[in-house]
């Protein structure tokens, strides 16, 4: 079982919002090297990658089409889990012609010509917890990776265990915010998953569903009956008078 570099806190975790906004993403095969590498949609948009290294050595490598320019952010995300098997990965932004590269021999793997990287260590200490505002899951923010592509072309994605350490991992990818009313649909839905991933309780999601469908029959009945009493407020009155007309023979 793999030790992490936490620091006990005695404070409260710290509220973020991190897990909002973003789109999760639960890939189940991720390739070790660039050519069998996991397609992602974008680095444009924010993502969270939800994964597990499964076994020690394992190297998961994603990649995009990017842009010249483009910016490229990568932040590790460490859980906090109920039963623990957690991991605190290095990672890394492989790309051609990049503005600088940095410790580029930690790669576990050697670079092709052309390209460049920038690695950022498994961290050595995790301070400060923060307990997502919408999910309520914890994690402890690790490092992250800032930097653009000076020319089109795909980029990667690596992240690895220099440690051979096993243990689920969260990548928080791109930068820009989804403004579709698609996406905020779905928000139950990602707050069933992430929830579901973290080995948290769902017991709120049947609370809240219960909940909805308790209301929905009460508002029913309130309708119905005022219906049937609107029909019977239109039903025509019946005259005392009023009768067949009686014929004298």
């Amino acid at each position: 079982m793999e030790s992490l570099p936490y620091r006990k806190q005695s404070a409260p975790p710290a509220l973020g919002m991190d897990l909002a906004g973003s789109l999760p993403v639960f890939p189940t095969q991720v390739g070790s090297t660039l050519t069998s590498s996991a397609p992602l949609h974008s680095l444009r948009a924010k993502q969270l990658i939800f994964n597990r290294i499964d076994s020690p050595g394992r190297v998961h490598i994603y990649r995009a089409d990017c842009q010249a320019g483009q910016r490229l952010r990568v932040q590790l995300l460490v859980p906090v889990l109920p039963t623990g098997g957690t991991v605190a990965p290095a990672i890394a932004i492989v790309a051609q012609s990049l503005p600088y590269s940095t410790d580029v021999q930690k790669l576990p793997f050697a670079l092709p010509a052309g390209y460049s990287a920038v690695v950022a260590p498994a961290p050595t200490e995790l301070v400060a917890p923060v307990r997502d505002m919408l999910t309520h899951a914890s994690y402890y923010p690790g490092p992250v990776l800032d930097t653009r592509t000076l020319v089109g072309g795909r980029c990667y994605v690596v992240v690895w265990s220099p440690y051979n350490h096993i243990g689920k991992y969260v990548l928080q990818t791109g930068y820009a915010w989804p403004w579709r009313w698609s996406y905020w649909l779905q928000v139950p839905r990602f707050w069933w998953q992430i929830r579901g991933w973290f080995g948290l309780s769902r017991l709120a999601a049947y609370a809240a569903g219960l909940a909805v469908v308790v209301a929905a029959l009460i508002v029913r009945a309130l309708i119905r009956r005022r219906r049937r009493r609107a029909q019977r407020g239109t039903q025509p009155g019946v005259d005392a008078g009023e009768g067949p007309a009686d014929f004298a023979l």
